[in-house]
């Protein structure tokens, strides 16, 4: 039986090349938009008299029963402001928050499915994501450090030094990729009374392979997950232990922005992610 070699046709290779090209130009196409609607709205951020040292920017929707609990929590280990997107809540969030708010503790900010899709914010994100380049590129210039975390996660700095002591180590970079630890239900069948970080104690053993991250704001360019915010170059994404967090295209490879080794050594965040809203 004569097998031969395959032939494969000049069209078909060509195909190939102009699929690739293809997708190359939708990547470059949203990274200019992206870069571009954050250049606009840097332009109009204002500097305030007092500059923070590190920030918390978070999209949150009806977390009134423990939103009061994260930011205390937050306060307490150093973190100075917070940007909260409201993603039209209905529980009487504003009125919880509206304590911190006099007490420009908080930035508050309205946030609709539709909110500023204009020319200045039509790319390709979903709603989490242009809320986040929103916050970061309207009030980034106010502080040194922003951490891009939910309402669920909690930051949890390790051994004898303070978040923004940890943070002066990175300085020559552009963000820190802090591993992302989740916890489970603690055998909770309904929601306890207690404090969240006092209920769930029990998390999954290893790391997840994603991250969360903190991040010089300065250096922003455009989001690319709510995982992954793409900075100038010179000043990458690195880990704990400086090494330098992947940048391969997501669509040429799944899970792309992933730590390699994800490690908690000095700080991770602790993700409770679902356990507060799906109790009945």
């Amino acid at each position: 039986m004569n097998m031969g070699c395959y032939r494969i046709k000049p069209t078909s290779i060509l195909c190939v090349l102009l699929f690739i090209f293809y997708l190359c130009m939708i990547d470059v196409k949203f990274m200019l938009k992206g870069e571009y609607a954050s250049k606009v709205l840097m332009s109009n951020c204002q500097k305030p008299n007092e500059r923070h040292t590190l920030a918390i920017t978070t999209i949150t929707r009806n977390s009134a029963s423990y939103i009061k609990e994260w930011i205390e929590y937050h306060l307490l280990i150093g973190v100075d402001h917070f940007y909260i997107l409201d993603n039209e809540s209905e529980d009487g969030l504003v009125n919880i928050l509206k304590p911190y708010i006099e007490k420009k503790t908080i930035t508050y900010i309205p946030w609709k499915d539709d909110s500023y899709r204009d020319a200045q914010l039509k790319m390709s994100l979903n709603t989490q994501q242009k809320g986040l380049v929103y916050a970061l590129s309207l009030y980034g210039c106010r502080s040194d450090w922003i951490a891009l975390i939910n309402d669920d996660e909690f930051l949890l700095p390790k051994g004898n030094r303070t978040l923004k002591e940890l943070l002066k180590d990175y300085t020559d970079y552009g963000g820190l990729a802090i591993g992302w630890a989740w916890f489970g239900s603690n055998g909770h069948i309904n929601k306890p009374d207690s404090l969240v970080i006092e209920a769930y104690t029990k998390r999954r053993n290893d790391l997840d392979i994603l991250y969360k991250t903190i991040i010089q704001p300065k250096y922003f360019k455009r989001m690319k997950t709510i995982h992954y915010p793409v900075l100038e170059s010179g000043y990458p994404l690195v880990t704990e232990h400086f090494n330098i967090v992947s940048t391969i295209p997501e669509h040429v490879k799944k899970f792309a922005y992933k730590l390699n080794d994800p490690t908690n050594d000095f700080i991770q965040v602790s993700c409770l992610k679902h356990l507060l809203s799906t109790y009945p």
